[in-house]
């Protein structure tokens, strides 16, 4: 990691798709609030557009007109997704399709990682629910909102 002050316990990767890399301007325009509101620290960002076949190819950020709104933001960015972590998350693309894929410091949760460790513990781990997963759930609950 570039960055010493680094919280590793708050890191995490997301992947945003979108159907083209150049309809990205209004999510670099929110990664640029969430950094310079400190809410997160971007870490490593690269563009990917899948084939028909599926395969995916990288596309780095000073390429990505898109993301122009960027450019000034302050980080270094680079060198933590290996080519093996690209091609999983490219798995998970429709052909055609492309997305980014970014390394994040989720620094919002710097308070509660500090309260952890002040407790004697950590954070471990965390993972976002899959959208499907909470529909699901939402729509095999009674209506009365009982358990």
């Amino acid at each position: 990691m570039s960055q010493p002050d680094t919280d590793l316990d708050l890191v995490e990767y997301v992947v945003i798709a979108v159907p083209e890399l150049s309809s990205t301007v209004a999510v670099a325009a929110a990664l640029r609030e969430l950094v310079e509101s400190a809410r997160i620290r971007i870490l490593d960002l690269v563009g990917v557009t899948t084939g028909a076949d599926g395969r995916g190819t990288v596309v780095e950020p000073e390429q990505l007109s898109g993301l122009a709104d960027l450019r000034d933001v302050e980080g270094e960015v680079g060198g933590l997704l290996s080519e093996d972590d690209i091609a999983l998350a490219s798995g998970a693309l429709q052909p055609g399709t492309s997305a980014l894929i970014l390394v994040v410091e989720d620094r919002w949760a710097q308070l509660l990682a500090d309260a952890a460790r002040t407790s004697g513990g950590r954070i471990v781990g965390g993972e976002r629910i899959p959208r499907h997963r909470l529909e699901q759930a939402r729509r095999s609950r009674p209506a009365d909102g009982a358990p």
